[in-house]
């Protein structure tokens, strides 16, 4: 069986082709800046590679084009799909894996104001799919799918009962398939059972989070009701106190939209920096005596290590420390800064491993460390599949 796994963003979107049961991957590729006049496209197709640059009109031009090459050089015909499969982010009364039905779109659209940034692309392409193959299955895994196994009193906001009924006010978690990729990972490169390890996972790069992990399962995240809580994020805010937003749309007459505005595309590491949301621009301008730039690495190892010794409260005992995301696999400053103070706690890093770990999988941890450190780069699209191709095999839509 072929499973097409599909990673939408709002201008890219990135795919893996993996044949199950034997978890093969048979082909990957993306186009990125979907909409603008420098489109490109890149896909590996077992020993063949190849990429180009020209404009995609839309992600309907672009879903046709990888549909095509996929034709031309691994499916002989779009019926050898056994499904498709997204790495869905939210939907109101949908946490698991689900076919994406016209129910389930509908819920996510009841969700689009939690995750602007997310859902209407991921709407739009799957509708897409779903026009350009109607035969074929469609499977949406939803990014609290891994944190279903949080205790009640970990899911709760104290609101009135009658709000978080209505509404679905609560803490779900995001990031749920990096995070249980690493849960399945770190037990394999250590040797131990699953069921016999606390670990800590820090998901750091555009969008960040943590999450403990017992056993296996889920207990806390840092992400609460949206993708924009918890720790700050690229350009969105994290965990803010809500009468500082009430404050400010009084006092400056601000409406809903130029809120959201300024703390999903404008605050976190670019608010603090004021000049960007990668962290490698912010640490080559903190190198130059940029005081703007230092505040916004240092307030972003704060909040991490904050997050760490929160979970290492809540878990009791911890194993390992886990990094993933795009910062935390390639940052090794990063990691350092949220790394230092915590040898009390026992984790200690080696500052020659961590600096020569760069996107690798790897130990960082010192010898004499009681918590194992680990790079482990992530694979969502892996987790999506394994969660596709069970549904495929145990439920009918």
């Amino acid at each position: 069986m072929l499973i097409l796994v599909t990673n939408v963003g709002s201008t890219s979107l990135k795919y893996r082709l993996y044949r199950y049961p034997q978890e093969e991957l048979l082909a990957t590729g993306r186009v990125e800046r979907i909409g603008t006049s420098k489109g490109a496209a890149s896909w590996s197709h077992g020993k063949s590679a190849s990429s180009l640059e020209r404009p995609f009109a839309d992600h309907r031009e672009a879903i046709e084009f990888i549909l095509q090459r996929l034709l031309e050089n691994v499916l002989s015909d779009p019926k050898d799909l056994g499904c498709v499969a997204f790495k869905t982010v939210v939907a109101k009364g949908y946490n698991g894996c689900e076919w994406l039905n016209d129910t389930v779109l509908r819920a996510m659209e009841d969700f689009n104001f939690l995750a602007p940034a997310h859902n209407p692309p991921y709407i739009n392409a799957i509708r897409l799919f779903r026009e350009l193959l109607p035969k074929t299955p469609l499977i949406g895994l939803f990014e609290p799918a891994f944190h279903l196994t949080m205790p009640d009193y970990a899911q709760v906001y104290p609101l009135p009962k009658e709000w978080r009924e209505e509404f679905g006010i609560q803490r779900y978690g995001y990031h749920g398939a990096s995070h249980r990729y690493v849960s399945e990972r770190i037990p394999q490169l250590t040797g131990r059972k699953a069921s016999e390890i606390n670990l800590i996972s820090c998901h750091l790069g555009g969008s960040s989070s943590l999450c403990a992990i017992a056993g296996g399962k889920s207990t806390d995240t840092s992400m609460g009701f949206t993708p924009q809580s918890g720790i700050f994020h690229a350009t969105r805010i994290g965990d803010l106190d809500p009468f500082a937003v009430l404050y400010l749309m009084r006092e400056k007459k601000l409406s809903v939209e130029e809120v959201i505005t300024q703390l999903t595309k404008k605050s976190g590491l670019l608010g603090l920096s004021g000049l960007s949301e990668d962290m490698r621009e912010i640490e080559a301008a903190m190198d130059t005596g940029n005081p703007e730039a230092r505040l916004a690495f240092q307030a972003f190892g704060y909040v991490v290590k904050k997050a760490i010794g929160s979970f290492l409260a809540v878990l009791g005992r911890v194993d390992v420390l886990a990094f993933a995301g795009g910062i935390g696999e390639r940052g090794a400053r990063v990691r350092e800064e949220i790394c230092r103070g915590l040898e009390g706690l026992g984790i200690r890093m080696d500052e020659e491993k961590n600096r020569a770990c760069n996107g690798t999988e790897a130990e960082i941890s010192a010898t004499d460390s009681p918590i194992a450190i680990w790079v482990v780069p992530t694979n969502e699209e892996l987790i999506v599949a394994r969660a596709a191709y069970e549904k495929l095999q145990t439920d009918k839509e």
